[in-house]
């Protein structure tokens, strides 16, 4: 990578870890998705549903006076309900739900820097036969990406679930398919799908690798675990209608585009999802999402046909960055999920003078605060569209990976 490029992404690194000294110290209500999932396997353990929003708040109600500490905040709607799926309660509630909040919380912290030191790691292990670099450089651009320093902040799981999800990938990676990886890998990758939104990428890189024993594995731990929080709820069967209740409450609040505010409003700034740019220029567009997303993996999977037909087999982890960017395109996702695409250094590195600042410029969205920039200008209607770039540069990232012919070490390592 070029020194500038490096020096660049070292310069809005620092400043992004700078805002862990430019605000208040973390307290007990600082890391609120954190909280969410904790409070969740806690009402579940009770027997109740955490999909019931005033049940989830009256758990957290419960925790504050049985611990004795203050709190100023509320987990569940309108910001944070708990729309984790039943397994993902269980796995909470059968680790860092065994230990009380006040040493939980911290604990979180801490597991989620070791992870996302974890994924830069192992992705240069992924990587290392095909690219040379080093560790170092895939954290970088990590804290660099402007969603991570304030997820982590925020207690975010993604970090988490990136970590047992690469670690799923590192096990099995060139292991001669033998068993016991094999099991453990799969293992991993179930523990990883308590962030249901992130697993599609790692799910097709073991098909593609045909590598069905780490799926069946994957899904019978899914199961367990289900299986652990069915017994926990009192009425189990009232799980489903109260998720869906939740479910539709969440999408009439936090999608309106009548909202003269509505760039700003519910995390919309946020969202890498393209169908919110459609709905952004064309109101009233929704309708028409699920097509345009099919069309647009319809598109891709066409082009990484011809592509094999012509070049011969694509890398594993080039495939994982088409499946990422089509993932967060198509899918919700937040600007933090954007460390799905850390492998980007290996195809950078790859890659030919031009299109190396042409993926620079691509990348561009995810680094700087543009939508900070529209609201120190008094967010004017005309600046709007900043709010949109990180989408549409992801996009541009698509095109990219699927126009990419090129022939060298990755297609030895998609043997491998």
């Amino acid at each position: 990578m070029p020194r500038f490029l490096l020096l660049f992404l070292a310069l809005i690194a620092l400043f992004n870890l700078s805002r862990i000294v430019r605000e208040p110290r973390p307290d007990a209500d600082r890391p609120m998705d954190f909280r969410t999932c904790y409070v969740g396997q806690a009402v579940l353990r009770q027997g109740q549903t955490p999909y019931d929003d005033a049940t989830l708040k009256a758990g957290w109600q419960h925790i504050i006076q049985h611990e004795g500490f203050n709190s100023r905040t509320q987990p569940g709607l309108p910001n944070l309900p708990f729309l984790y799926p039943p397994w993902a309660a269980a796995l909470f509630g059968l680790t860092v739900g065994r230990v009380p909040y006040a040493v939980a919380w911290p604990l979180w912290y801490v597991l989620a820097v070791l992870s996302l030191a974890a994924v830069a790691w192992l992705w240069a292990r992924i990587l290392a036969r095909c690219t040379s670099v080093p560790w170092w450089q895939f954290l970088l651009l990590a804290v660099a990406l402007k969603g991570t320093v304030p997820a982590l902040l925020t207690g975010q799981p993604t970090f988490a679930a990136l970590a047992l999800g690469v670690g799923a990938l590192a096990v099995s990676h060139n292991s001669d398919q033998r068993p016991v990886r094999q099991v453990l890998a799969g293992v991993l990758l179930g523990l990883a799908a308590f962030k249901v939104t992130l697993l599609l990428p790692f799910a097709a890189w073991f098909l593609w690798k045909k590598q069905w024993l780490p799926l069946a594995v994957a899904a019978a731990t899914v199961g367990l675990l289900s299986a652990v929080a069915w017994s926990w709820a009192a009425f189990p069967h009232n799980l489903l209608p109260t998720y869906q209740q939740l479910v539709a409450q969440v999408r009439a609040q936090s999608f309106d585009p009548t909202d003269p505010d509505y760039p700003l409003t519910q995390g919309m700034t946020l969202r890498l999802e393209l169908g919110n740019v459609l709905e952004w220029l064309w109101p009233g567009s929704s309708r028409w999402h699920m097509l345009l997303h099919g069309a647009l993996w319809l598109a891709a999977s066409l082009r990484l046909w011809w592509r094999r037909w012509q070049y011969g087999p694509l890398a594993d982890w080039h495939l994982f960055l088409v499946v990422s960017t089509l993932t967060l395109l198509t899918t919700y996702h937040l600007y933090y999920d954007a460390v799905l695409l850390l492998p980007l250094l290996a195809f950078g590195y790859q890659a030919a003078g031009r299109q190396r600042w042409l993926l620079a410029a691509l990348v561009l969205p995810l680094l700087l605060p543009l939508n900070g920039f529209a609201l120190a200008l008094g967010n004017p209607a005309a600046l709007h569209g900043l709010y949109f770039l990180m989408p549409l540069a992801l996009l541009g990232v698509l095109g990219m990976l699927l126009a990419d012919s090129s022939k060298g070490p990755e297609h030895k390592v998609s043997q491998g």
